[in-house]
């Protein structure tokens, strides 16, 4: 039996790093960094992160821009990108239209609904902003129904969204 050596790494991180950089193209990891890019950065910035060559990442920012999926913002010190926010939203509506059907995103809105009525009357509050504001530091169970009012409240809205792309998709076909 083979045993390929296993390469030492200073931390987990490196490792983590150089298994992603041998399981994934250069393109395919720059644009998993976009996805996660909401501030205008510098493609030398998104470069470092996806660990690619700056041209290469100028490229493909420049083909992303073309078609809609990053934003491309003139600065002062020269090109920023971000990802396009509503065509982010957009293939989340997509995708969940794709795997759930009408019913199914209408059921599980009904769900995200107690959710967020259950957690407001415990709370009597009306927003995750306001229970925020009221919450001591040291309130794990209060941040815990903070943060599962905010994901819940964006699921809303992204069910919201995929259930009124069905009722579109009656009227335009």
């Amino acid at each position: 039996m083979n045993h390929n050596p296993i390469e030492e790494y200073d931390d987990v991180n490196e490792a983590a790093v150089a298994e992603w950089k041998a399981e994934t193209t250069t393109r395919e990891r720059i644009k998993e960094i976009v996805k996660r890019t909401t501030e205008p950065t510098p493609a030398s910035d998104i470069a470092e992160k996806a660990n690619a060559s700056q041209p290469v990442v100028r490229d493909e920012l420049t083909e992303l821009a073309e078609i809609g999926l990053v934003e491309k913002i003139d600065g002062a010190q020269g090109a920023l990108y971000k990802r396009n926010d509503q065509m982010y939203i957009y293939q989340q509506v997509l995708k969940l239209h794709e795997e759930y059907s009408k019913e199914e995103l209408i059921e599980t809105l009904q769900g995200l609904k107690q959710t967020v009525n259950k957690i407001r009357t415990k709370h009597g509050v009306e927003s995750p902003a306001e229970l925020a504001q009221q919450l001591d530091p040291d309130d794990h169970e209060g941040w815990e129904d903070h943060t599962t009012w905010q994901t819940a409240q964006k699921n809303l809205y992204l069910a919201k969204a995929a259930i009124s792309f069905y009722d579109a998709q009656q009227v335009v076909v």
